[in-house]
C-alpha cells in the first residue's frame, strides 16, 4: 500500500471514528465475504458500519483523535475489523449480537469505545440488553409524569368533595 493510500485511509478512519458514539473492535478471522456482507447489511439498517482495518492505521487514527486509552494495544492485534455508529449505539449493539446469535462463531468482539470510554466485550454485551434510547427517554418522562398526575388526582378529588359539600349546603338552604 502506498503512502497516499495509507494517508487517505487514516483520514477516513479518523473522520468516521471522531463522529462515532460507539466503536467496537472485533476479530473477523474465518468469516467469509458473504457473511461480512450480511453483517454490513444488518448494521446499515441501524446506521452502523463494519469495516476491516489494519491495526497500525487504526492505532494512528485513534491517536489522532485522542481515543487511545491504556490497555487498548492488546486488543488491536491479529485480524481486526471495527463496527462504528453515529446513531443509537444500543441499536447497533443489538443488531450485532442478533447477527451473532444467528451466525454462531462468526466473529469475536474484542473490546470497544463507548462515548470515548474503553469497554470490554462483556460490557458491550450488557449494553446490548438495554432498551433503545427512545424507550429510555419515554420511561424517564413517565417517571416524571407519574407524581404530577397523582397530585392532580388528589387535588381534583378534594375539589370534587368540596363542590359536593357546597351543593348539599345549597340544597339544604333552598329547602
Amino acid at each position: 500500500m502506498q503512502k497516499q493510500q495509507k494517508a487517505m485511509i487514516i483520514d477516513e478512519l479518523t473522520d468516521a471514528l471522531s463522529k462515532s458514539q460507539l466503536v467496537l473492535f472485533t476479530d473477523y478471522k474465518g468469516m467469509s465475504v458473504e457473511t461480512i456482507s450480511k453483517l454490513r447489511e444488518a448494521l446499515s439498517k441501524v446506521n452502523a458500519q463494519y469495516r476491516v482495518a489494519k491495526n497500525t492505521l487504526l492505532k494512528i487514527s485513534l491517536k489522532k483523535i485522542n481515543l487511545y486509552p491504556d490497555g487498548i494495544e492488546n486488543h488491536l492485534q491479529g485480524t481486526t475489523a471495527i463496527m462504528y455508529t453515529q446513531g443509537d449505539p444500543v441499536l447497533a449493539l443489538k443488531a450485532l449480537y442478533n447477527f451473532l446469535d444467528e451466525n454462531a462463531n462468526a466473529l469475536v468482539v474484542k473490546s470497544g469505545l463507548f462515548e470515548e470510554k474503553f469497554i470490554t466485550a462483556d460490557q458491550a454485551k450488557e449494553f446490548s440488553n438495554l432498551p433503545p434510547r427512545d424507550v429510555l427517554i419515554a420511561q424517564l418522562v413517565g417517571q416524571f409524569q407519574a407524581p404530577i398526575y397523582a397530585l392532580h388526582v388528589v387535588l381534583s378529588g378534594t375539589l370534587k368533595k368540596l363542590l359536593y359539600a357546597l351543593n348539599e349546603v345549597g340544597n339544604k338552604k333552598s329547602n
